[in-house]
């Protein structure tokens, strides 16, 4: 893995295939976070060619409303350039914010945590 962007509840690190692996908590402080790491990784891939934005929430427990825009403002951007954001390893805490708010179709959803 490499690259590593620090916050007190969150860190994002990147894989080398370029999925970002999100650790920590998706809320008010962390979600700019993984704002930022996002729009990175979209910025590369205006250069490289529409590819789907993947995010590891493998480490992720805890998800609120504010973590939930981020990743809804990625999906829409994503789909404005015909590609999709796809979600990796979804725990139950993830799964359940994009049930209840409706959202699950925004995103495509490769696996779920084991």
């Amino acid at each position: 893995m490499m690259g590593s962007t620090n916050d007190e509840s969150l860190t994002i690190d990147v894989d080398d295939d370029g999925s970002i692996i999100v650790h920590g908590d998706i809320d008010m402080a962390g979600g700019p976070v993984l704002e930022e790491a996002m729009l990175q990784r979209e910025d590369l891939d205006v250069t490289a060619g529409a590819q789907p934005l993947v995010i590891d929430l493998d480490d992720v427990s805890f998800i609120d409303s504010s973590g939930l825009r981020s990743l809804l403002g990625a999906s829409r951007r994503a789909r404005g350039r015909g590609t999709d954001v796809v979600l990796r390893r979804v725990g139950p805490e993830v799964a359940r914010l994009l049930d209840i708010t409706g959202t699950t179709p925004q995103f495509v959803i490769e696996s779920h945590r084991g």
